[in-house]
């Protein structure tokens, strides 16, 4: 291939590369919606509007409490192909005990307050 071969390959490169460049940046960004579970209603409409998701998250809510707290997060990302999982060890000092979990399914982050009913607390004088 000739010098003049070689550019045009070259020209025609940077211009392909510059377009697929343009291409990604006039994309819409992905609408990230957030549902939190604990308002009211939020899974009777969530049932109607995606029952999918919704039979995912009955499960989860039923079963996280059964699952090591270590596990959650790889036991949602195996089960119910979940992403981005958070369920930090902080326990919420109210009665009964309360702990987040939050998760994505497909592009919905889906937020909730779980009762702990599996932690037990003791009164302990002050010294």
């Amino acid at each position: 291939m000739n010098t003049a071969g070689r550019m045009s390959v070259i020209v025609l490169l940077a211009l392909s590369a510059a377009c697929v460049t343009q291409a990604k940046v006039e994309q819409a960004p992905l609408e990230r919606r957030v549902v939190d579970l604990n308002e009211g209603g939020a899974l009777e409409t969530l049932q109607r509007s995606n029952p999918a998701h919704y039979d995912k998250i009955r499960k989860i809510l039923d079963g996280v409490q059964q699952q090591r707290d270590a596990q959650v997060p790889r036991w949602i990302q195996t089960n119910f192909d979940g992403r981005d999982v958070s369920y930090g060890p902080i326990v919420l000092t109210s009665h009964p005990p309360k702990r987040r979990l939050s998760f994505a399914l497909d592009a919905t982050r889906y937020e909730a307050t779980i009762v702990l009913t599996n932690v037990t607390g003791d009164i302990v004088p002050a010294k």
